[in-house]
């Protein structure tokens, strides 16, 4: 009897382990190259709490970020990180620690040889209205040139773009810090980066957890708060980030702060001290962000 009872203990507590690490599996659909900053960083937080895990993606399939982000609201997958809106904190759980440390709305502008010197000299949002921008026509931040009065030709396909910049369809084509030098390399023969000048507003990247997993929203704010604190998200975010920051010499540019209008009222202000120069960040201090 004794041997049978310490079998089912023994039994009772695999169970209770298999169960455990069940809780803390991990599905996100974000595997592209483009997202590779954001995923380590999920497995930096993990990490730091201790608690088992294992991360699960797609193998067989590419989801492309609306249904992706249908299947995480759904259930099927447990979270995805993107830029925040006001529905996007009403539908899914908000690990409000900014995943990139809001350097994704630090803009550079690229833009046609003949054209370099005219965009290099925009010194304020009112002279920047004085050309027109080339955008992505569902990309989330669309809404930012709508309300500061820039005006913005569209395309449904991210290449197209190129094209019609070359075309001379507008004169500058906003791109993120880590996105800007490859793609000028690509088009090196047209194009170039306007030096002297670029554009910020507030747009923040949340881990945004399925209401159906609390507990994982939970977990992972308490390991982004241990990064944090340990100083390993700092040198996450400048391994990846750093090369990029000083290639752009943010120093020597002129800041042009534009309005979010897709950000909630509610949003805590950025802490950009890993990056921005300090005379930068005592503009957006002053408009509020």
């Amino acid at each position: 009897m004794k041997i049978i009872f310490f079998l089912s203990i023994i039994l009772c507590l695999l169970n209770v382990n298999k169960v455990s690490a069940k809780e803390f599996v991990v599905k996100h659909y974000q595997k592209q190259e483009r997202y590779l900053y954001g995923a380590q960083l999920l497995e930096l937080a993990l990490k730091k709490t201790g608690k088992p895990y294992k991360i699960v993606v797609p193998e067989d399939q590419e989801v492309n970020e609306g249904r992706g982000e249908l299947m995480v609201i759904n259930g099927e997958y447990d979270l995805q990180f993107h830029s925040t809106t006001r529905e996007r904190e009403q539908k899914m759980i908000p690990v409000k620690i900014p995943v990139y440390r809001g350097v994704l709305g630090l803009r550079l502008l690229l833009v046609k040889k003949n054209n370099l010197s005219k965009i290099s000299g925009i010194s304020d949002l009112s002279t920047l209205r004085s050309y027109t921008g080339g955008h992505g026509k569902f990309w989330g931040d669309l809404p930012v040139y709508k309300e500061n009065n820039l005006d913005v030709v569209t395309n449904v396909k991210y290449e197209g773009l190129f094209k019609q910049l070359i075309e001379g369809r507008f004169h500058y084509f906003h791109r993120g810090l880590n996105e800007i030098w490859d793609e000028q390399e690509r088009y090196a023969k047209d194009l170039v980066i306007a030096d002297n000048i670029m554009l910020f507003y507030k747009h923040p990247v949340y881990f945004f957890v399925t209401k159906k997993r609390p507990e994982l929203a939970t977990l992972l704010e308490q390991g982004l708060k241990v990064a944090l604190e340990d100083g390993s998200y700092k040198q996450h975010f400048l391994n990846y980030m750093g090369k990029f920051i000083k290639k752009a010499d943010l120093a020597s540019r002129k800041l042009v702060v534009l309005k979010n209008p897709v950000v909630p009222e509610n949003t805590n202000k950025l802490d950009t001290s890993w990056w921005l120069p300090k005379q930068h960040q005592q503009t957006l201090l002053r408009a509020g962000l």
